[in-house]
């Protein structure tokens, strides 16, 4: 039975959270360490806070929607339910509020998150077994009609909302600026000298933006690091592995989709992470690769996303994936689906051997998570050049496709 808990658009008004988020993007102003701030021009922070407090809106990604059917009871006669899973990408939360113009007839969905800014709507229908099949398709597109509605008078909203940020980000910049100018000349009338503060973070040497956030100029002193750092590759990594334990958790849902869609859904998560950094089917000197994340026009990351066909596919795999790089120090993912065997432990057991018999194969590096591996691998076009190749093999295998290992 469905219930209040799954109305959409019912729990609040829009309108306060955006007065809210005025005041976090002052504060956001406020926080930027004091050397950084003042070594930064007025257009650089601006551009930098509006780009983290952006309102991502919600988009129903409808062309990717799936199905699923099942038997059920309704006041104890035979009936059917139909759960209609349509990917979303934009901020969860927005499911919950209003927007300020609205009709009174509030639509039903139950709202699953894959990431910040990445999930699923499930419509669900349940009728009669004695209905005929196009009452169905009424109800989902009346359903789907009032939930458009609400989702386009929610981002007129939220356009005005992001119109305006850049203003008031500026007003509490130069509010900002107007006060260190007056910290300043105390200083200089008590003509003493100040405590240099150690540490001052670095935030250019990060060359992939993560979410939306665009970098400050370092603080006087702190040199810029080059290239992508370890802890933002471990970002990326999670990014995917959240992702894929996502479809191992339901994997009837998953395993109907080929490459390509499993690979725009995690692209449609990395987007939430790094906006408009990971894009799909990008030419890469021999071939197409299937994901990338950039930063001036060197590629940062690369992935592949391959479903398991045996040990001789995964070695082409692998070279398909080094082919794709273009500077010394890349990092890079492959990503591996079972979908047709059903000895999963079994194909676990003897990856590291197969990865070891790549020609280029340097050595094992550490790596704690289940079901990954991460291996160093020589590139075959460039001896002196050393790969790092995270692999990620997930469990998609449903009974009825069970094929030997």
């Amino acid at each position: 039975m469905s219930d209040d808990r799954e109305l959409l658009f019912y729990e609040g008004d829009l309108r306060p959270p955006i007065k809210g988020h005025f005041a976090k993007a002052v504060a956001k102003v406020d926080g930027i360490p004091e050397a950084q701030f003042l070594a930064a021009s007025d257009d650089t922070i601006t551009e930098h806070v509006v780009s983290e407090m952006q309102v991502h809106p919600l988009e129903l990604i409808e062309q990717n929607a799936r199905m699923q059917q099942q038997e059920t009871k309704l006041d104890g006669a035979p009936a059917q339910r139909v759960t209609v899973s349509i990917p979303f990408s934009g901020d969860p939360t927005l499911w919950k509020v209003r927007p300020s113009s609205y009709q009174l007839s509030f639509p039903r969905g139950i709202v699953r998150t894959t990431g910040e800014l990445a999930g699923f709507l499930d419509i669900v229908i349940e009728l009669p077994s004695e209905f005929a099949p196009e009452q169905y398709k009424q109800h989902l597109d009346g359903t789907l009609q009032d939930i458009r509605s609400f989702l386009r008078n929610q981002k007129s909203d939220i356009d005005q909302l992001n119109a305006s940020l850049p203003a008031r980000v500026r007003q509490a910049v130069v509010a900002r600026r107007s006060r260190l100018e007056k910290h300043s000349k105390v200083a200089q009338i008590l003509a003493i000298p100040l405590v240099r503060k150690p540490g001052v973070p670095d935030t250019q040497s990060i060359p992939i933006q993560r979410r939306i956030i665009k970098p400050l100029p370092p603080a006087p002193n702190c040199p810029v690091e080059p290239g992508i750092r370890d802890e933002d590759y471990e970002h990326i990594l999670s990014v995917i592995r959240h992702e894929g334990r996502s479809f191992e958790a339901t994997p009837k849902t998953f395993a109907v989709h080929d490459e390509a869609e499993l690979r725009d859904i995690i692209l449609a998560h990395l987007n939430g992470h790094y906006r408009g950094d990971a894009t799909g089917e990008a030419f890469r000197r021999t071939g197409k690769t299937d994901i990338r994340i950039e930063s001036d026009d060197r590629a940062a990351f690369i992935a592949e996303c391959k479903i398991w066909r045996g040990p001789k596919e995964l070695l082409g795999a692998v070279d398909q994936l080094l082919g794709y790089l273009t500077w010394r120090d890349c990092k890079t993912a492959l990503i591996l689906f079972n979908k047709d065997v059903a000895s999963f432990s079994a194909l676990q057991a003897k990856l590291p051997a197969e990865l070891k018999a790549h020609a280029g194969f340097v050595a094992d590096l550490p790596c704690a998570e289940a079901g990954e591996w991460r291996v160093r691998i020589r590139a075959s076009d460039d001896a002196d050049r050393i790969i790092t190749v995270h692999v990620f093999f997930f469990n998609l295998f449903v009974p009825h496709c069970a094929t030997s290992a």
